[in-house]
């Protein structure tokens, strides 16, 4: 993967997680203090929080070699400059498949009922709408070019 695609992943993956962050910070508010299941909603809060961060992190590495590989061959011509938001329109289906794997398999492991579980249901059912729309966007693009 070239970096700018590396790049809008990171991206993509990050606008997820903190969707995800939201909704577990609502939910949280919903359950009255003392319930058990707050600890489960904050551990999840918490994991979601450091990938965030990581996230966060390896996407500035990014732009920084972007943005100094740009530097040393001059000023960008902005005919041909790209924004994260046009480098792809959809993430490859194996980053896709791999994030929808990991929730499965997190969901599997986590007590049905709980909010990490529920959480990881709905990352389950993300995951899957963005793989329809994946296939659907190169079904389409075959289609047009064949």
């Amino acid at each position: 993967m070239d970096i700018a695609a590396e790049l809008r992943a990171t991206s993509d993956l990050l606008l997820l997680d903190l969707q995800a962050l939201g909704e577990l910070e609502e939910l949280k508010r919903t359950v009255p203090h003392g319930d058990p299941k707050l600890v489960d909603i904050a551990s999840r809060i918490e994991e979601l929080a450091r990938k965030v961060l990581y996230g966060s992190q390896h996407q500035l590495d990014l732009t920084e070699t972007i943005t100094g590989a740009a530097g040393a061959a001059g000023a960008a011509d902005p005919a041909t400059a790209q924004q994260i938001a046009t480098i792809d329109d959809v993430r490859s289906a194996s980053a896709i498949l791999a994030e929808w794997r990991e929730a499965e398999r997190r969901a599997q492991e986590l007590e049905p009922g709980s909010a990490a579980h529920a959480e990881a249901l709905r990352e389950v059912d993300r995951a899957r709408a963005e793989y329809r729309r994946a296939f659907e966007a190169a079904r389409k693009g075959t289609d047009s070019r064949g």
